[in-house]
């Protein structure tokens, strides 16, 4: 069996593969890092392959739960061209694991010139053509960090409405209108661009933990994923022949 975990900024999600079926999966917080052993121990790991954007503290964390419970632990790192994805960023190992396993993912799914958007504690929006070219992405603050940003950073605004509409005509509507269309316009702007340079309609994959009402903002096509950066570990274990 193996072990897939993505260690994000707020939630560590994980599962557990043999020959290429999912046997669990499972969620937690990233500040909970010490509640895995407890879910984990029920299953005879032979290896992990982890991706990890959190900080230092929770990957050491990591590597010393799964020391004397996994034979053999590796470290996602994002390579110049595998796993059908050409990576575009100089050095190609300095693209964020979880966007690189994502872009894995994408790729598989063979959805044509895509953005593949991811938005959780962060906002991320990456250009993958047809053929498997990463071409670039951007970063921008997702909505909970740029709604905490706003409120931490001005005095008369402070004030959130979850409802949203077209003319806010108070604060609280004002600063979730104005959150949900930025978020929308990262996504669109880098869509068009890719749109341009290619020629033809680029479709939206759509991921992460803090997504909600996203898709329905967005031209279609769209689609939603759960779990898009398991999905690409799970392919890149397959490729690696470790997925037994």
């Amino acid at each position: 069996m193996i072990l897939l975990l993505d260690a994000g900024n707020t939630r560590i999600k994980w599962g557990v593969r043999q020959a290429g079926v999912w046997q669990a999966q499972g969620v937690c917080l990233t500040r909970e890092v010490s509640c895995l052993p407890a879910e984990l121990a029920i299953y005879p790991l032979r290896r992990a392959l982890l991706c990890c954007v959190a900080n230092e503290a929770t990957r050491a964390a990591l590597e010393k739960l799964l020391a004397d419970r996994v034979e053999h632990v590796a470290w996602l790192t994002p390579a110049a061209d595998a796993h059908g994805v050409r990576n575009a960023y100089q050095p190609p190992e300095s693209l964020g694991a979880d966007r690189y396993a994502a872009l894995v993912a994408a790729a598989r799914r063979g959805l044509g010139d895509c953005v593949v958007v991811t938005v959780g504690t962060a906002l991320t929006v990456d250009a993958l053509t047809a053929d498997g070219r990463f071409l670039g992405g951007a970063i921008a603050p997702g909505p909970d960090l740029m709604r905490a940003a706003l409120l931490q950073g001005t005095a008369g605004v402070q004030a959130f409405s979850p409802s949203l509409a077209t003319f806010p005509v108070n604060t609280g509507a004002a600063v979730a209108s104005g959150i949900a269309l930025a978020q929308v316009g990262v996504v669109a702007g880098l869509r068009q661009r890719l749109a341009q340079l290619c020629g033809k309609g680029v479709t939206v994959l759509l991921s992460g933990g803090a997504r909600a009402g996203l898709a329905n903002r967005l031209e279609p096509p769209v689609v939603e994923a759960d779990d898009l950066v398991l999905e690409g570990l799970a392919w890149i274990a397959k490729d690696s022949e470790w997925d037994d």
